[in-house]
């Protein structure tokens, strides 16, 4: 249990940082454990690396920003820690299929990241409502 509170630490840092650099040595820090070994137990319990879980909230949130008509690309790609426009762009088509000024006129529907705590999870498998076989596999496709 230790474990997962760690990586949930993580997670809610992150969550509640995105607007900040965040590094590994940082995520270390909130864990209680060294870099490596945080990167390690971070990816085993969520399926992403913490730079592959933070790159796709960071695009969640800027992708919800730009939905306000009122909104610069170019400020939501700084606001979320992008170091340029080109950077961000690159990485919201990539993500979305689409570039963030065409998103902000036509506004699709794109498959946005939800993260879900890994406390949670580890709770429902405690409690028997996920198949041990199965925990794996279906926290992955989260």
């Amino acid at each position: 249990m230790e474990k997962v509170e760690a990586v949930t630490r993580m997670q809610n840092y992150i969550s509640n940082n995105l607007q900040s650099d965040i590094t590994l040595n940082i995520l270390a820090n909130v864990a209680g454990y060294s870099p490596w070994h945080s990167a390690k137990l971070f990816k085993e319990f969520t399926g992403k690396t913490p730079f592959e879980y933070i790159r796709m909230l960071r695009l969640t949130e800027a992708a919800k920003s730009l939905q306000n008509k009122n909104v610069r690309v170019i400020d939501v790609a700084l606001d979320f820690y992008f170091s340029s426009h080109d950077g961000f762009t690159r990485a919201f088509s990539k993500e979305f299929g689409i570039n963030p000024k065409k998103y902000t006129k036509v506004r699709p529907p794109i498959k946005m990241f939800i993260p879900h705590p890994v406390s949670d999870y580890y709770k429902m498998i405690m409690k028997g409502e996920v198949e041990i076989e199965k925990k794996l596999q279906l926290f992955l496709l989260k």
